[in-house]
């Protein structure tokens, strides 16, 4: 509970103002005149409730010396203040009602904006709410926060996943061998560019085997004639021998050609019994000699099919073939296509050594079967092993002419720009797989994960306020109409709830007045419209007072209500009462700072009614040095005396021997005395009547009127006159100031005007 406002410097009109005199009680009433700073109170007292400084910078004294600064006294002395800029705590237990709180909370200038549905919210729901708020606002910060780090990243991966979507680049998956493909289809690409003289190239073509048929030259090593005798050979060769000439066997087996085969061609002498004849007949017999010139071919055979020249042959169009596969190397990556010829050689020089010799067997003996089954299954291997580098080359060759024959195929076919797609598609998978790339990946992964938790307490602090802003808005809305039907207002609200439209919790409701909605904003009608000042008042009070009415720390709370009658009717001011009744009853302290004395005359008298020992405190706001505000006493009684009872209390005073000032007491006489008439004799004396023409008036009066019944008045009544006229400026045009007063004289005319009114005659 505040105990004292102790010291106010620098703030408006109070720019040093001392309260240290005035104790605070639990009902405070402080009166001022308006323009007198009680809305400058009120703003310190918000200013110390919600910590805002802003609040008194916003109203630091324009033309004083002094810096802003508080001394507010709490309970058990506890000081609280305001220095340099700063509170020295905040103390929320501190409520208050006053045109800021209208104003920041209800509507501005005949508008609710979205603020005002904020803070309406806010102050409606209480402090459970405002803790489930607080949570709200905690969570969906730290969303806004994730969420920001989530697209911090998604932004830091842009420049990474150009003409994709981000979910698309992130389930890339690696490529080994990237850099290979994209040569691959580049290449492709320009091939595809230049298809005419790619085509144009020669493809690789398989290299035909040589041939040499080993049964062709067995079959003829393996001839032999029964019919030749076993020495023929010898003898003819012996007699060859002798001729030593090598045309010599030729020479021979012509002449035996003309022989009958009983004289010499040559000398006619008879031959049949002669051996070497016999052995000529033998030799160059027809079967015999075509053997022979079969052997004898068999040679030429071996020399020309086994040269080292089929080789040679053989290796230069591989190579040619290769170099082929070579060209295409760009286009179509082929395996080597390679042709060892060693191997080859050295097996073509073992059959030509072995089909040599058994030719040469042959030659010594045509008529012999030379060359067995080993020998030709020998032959057989080492031929195989002659072309066997061959046919793996060949193979090479195969493979790479089909893979270039289908390249050439499909050249004429190619669609580049599905090739640029895959070459654009394997640089996304390059970049996905950068270090920094997958580091923003996973840091993505992070933050997301981190979004999605905080997006769920977001939902669930949500629902928690959703369910309680229900439940407190319903017993608000009937809170707030029964006390508008109380305060005699034509309208109630209705549809009392919030949502969050805009991301932040707000209050939405509409206002229904005789029988018709009308909105809060657009129209027209509209609030700005549809109700005066003060049914805007009014609402506005309604939701202050059914906020703290229900508020569970109430019994803790100071609450401090500015001018509650401003705007009011009669009606609304009764249940005005009413209800600060039940906010003292409930409250710790309540504060009412009023610019009317006869209602916190009757606000006091009421709270006494109800409980005669309430403590209560009032004082005022004055005038002071320089036009400024301070605090001082307040007699509420004196200050709502009316002017006859004011005067009729002065005079009273001097009489019991008070100290008074002359003139002030001498200026009261005839007043009183007008205002005695008046109540005597109500609605028969003219307010516009002078005292003299007053007491005219009585004495001219006539049956029935009752101003007969005051003649026997007349004469004490003028002679009062004449001598108090004297102090009015309206009958004495020289001034009041050129009579000197008498005190004794001026007692004797003071009690001669009371004794009229205490017994309505003169004195005698």
């Amino acid at each position: 509970m505040l105990e004292r406002i102790s010291e106010i410097q620098g703030i408006g009109l109070l720019h040093d103002a001392n309260g240290k005199p005035h104790t605070c009680r639990k009902a405070t009433l402080i009166y001022g005149d308006n323009g007198r700073g009680k809305s400058t109170l009120a703003t310190v007292l918000r200013s110390l409730s919600t910590g805002d400084a802003s609040l008194i910078a916003h109203r630091k004294t324009l033309d004083g010396q002094l810096s802003p600064k508080v001394v507010f006294q709490f309970e058990n002395g506890h000081k609280v203040n305001f220095d340099s800029g700063a509170w020295s705590e905040q103390r929320p237990e501190v409520l208050v009602f006053d045109s800021d709180f209208i104003e920041r909370n209800v509507h501005s200038g005949g508008a609710v904006n979205t603020n005002h549905r904020k803070n309406l919210l806010e102050f409606a729901l209480g402090e459970p709410a405002v803790a489930a708020r607080t949570e709200v606002e905690k969570a969906t910060a730290e969303a806004k926060k994730a969420s920001e780090e989530v697209q911090a990243v998604v932004s830091q991966l842009s420049g990474f996943h150009s003409g994709m979507t981000l979910a698309q680049f992130e389930k890339l998956a690696d490529v080994a061998d990237a850099d290979i493909q994209l040569a691959a289809l580049q290449a492709q690409i320009n091939a595809a560019g230049n298809i005419n003289a790619i085509s144009a190239k020669a493809l690789p073509t398989v290299v035909a085997e040589p041939v040499f048929d080993l049964e062709e030259v067995f079959a003829v090593l393996s001839t032999s004639l029964k019919d030749v005798h076993t020495d023929a050979e010898q003898v003819v060769k012996k007699h060859l021998g002798k001729l030593a000439n090598v045309a010599a066997e030729g020479w021979l087996s012509q002449g035996l050609q003309f022989s009958d085969g009983k004289t010499c061609p040559y000398c006619d002498q008879a031959i049949s019994d002669i051996d070497l004849i016999k052995a000529y007949q033998t030799h160059f017999n027809a079967s015999y000699a075509e053997l022979k010139a079969k052997v004898t071919a068999l040679q030429a055979k071996i020399t020309t099919g086994t040269t080292k020249t089929i080789i040679d042959t053989v290796a230069q169009a591989v190579a040619t073939s290769a170099a082929q596969a070579a060209a295409w190397e760009e286009h179509v990556p082929t395996e080597p296509i390679v042709f060892d010829s060693e191997p080859a050689i050295q097996a073509l020089q073992e059959l030509r050594d072995l089909i040599s010799e058994l030719v040469r067997q042959k030659q010594s003996s045509p008529a012999e079967a030379v060359g067995s089954p080993d020998d030709l299954a020998k032959a057989k291997k080492l031929w195989e092993a002659v072309i066997t580098p061959l046919k793996e080359a060949n193979v090479a060759i195969k493979v790479a002419g089909d893979l270039i024959g289908a390249y050439k195929g499909k050249l004429a076919t190619t669609n580049t720009n599905a090739l640029q797609q895959q070459v654009q598609q394997i640089h996304a998978v390059k970049r996905r797989h950068q270090q920094i790339v997958v580091d923003l990946i996973a840091k993505l992964g992070v933050a997301r994960n981190e979004a999605e938790a905080a997006e769920k307490v977001k939902k669930t602090s949500r629902e928690k306020l959703d369910t309680l802003m229900v439940a407190t808005l319903s017993k608000y809305e009937k809170s707030i109409n029964i006390l508008l039907t109380n305060f005699g207002a034509s309208f109630s609200i209705k549809g009392m709830g919030a949502n969050f439209r805009g991301g932040a919790p707000r209050s939405e409701y509409g206002l229904e007045l005789r029988g018709k909605a009308v909105p809060l904003e657009g129209g027209p009608p509209s609030f700005a419209t549809a109700l005066s000042e003060g049914d805007k008042r009014t609402l506005a009070f309604a939701f202050f007072v059914a906020s703290t009415l229900a508020d569970a720390k109430l019994p803790t709370r100071t609450v401090v209500i500015d001018d509650p009658m401003c705007s009011l009717d009669v009606n609304r001011k009764q249940h005005t009462t009413a209800v600060l009744k039940r906010i003292l009853a409930g409250a710790a302290q309540l504060i009412v700072l009023a610019h009317n004395p006869y209602f916190l005359r009757n606000l006091r008298d009421a709270f006494l009614k109800t409980d005669s020992a309430t403590p209560i405190s009032l004082f005022q706001l004055v005038l002071a040095a320089n036009g400024y505000t301070s605090f001082d006493t307040l007699d509420i009684d004196k200050e709502c005396e009316s002017a006859y009872f004011q005067h009729h209390r002065l005079l009273n005073d001097f009489c019991a021997g008070g100290s008074f000032d002359n003139i002030a007491v001498a200026k009261a006489v005839r007043p009183m005395l007008e205002g005695y008439l008046h109540r005597r004799f109500p609605g028969l004396v003219p307010k516009s009547l002078l005292f003299g023409q007053v007491v005219n008036l009585i004495r001219d009066a006539t049956s029935p009127s009752p101003l007969v019944h005051a003649q026997n008045l007349v004469i004490e009544l003028n002679e009062i006159n004449d001598y108090a006229g004297q102090f009015h400026h309206d009958t004495n045009p020289g001034g009041v100031d050129t009579f000197s007063i008498v005190t004794p004289e001026l007692k004797t005319f003071v009690t001669r005007a009371l004794h009229v009114v205490h017994r309505g005659e003169a004195l005698a």
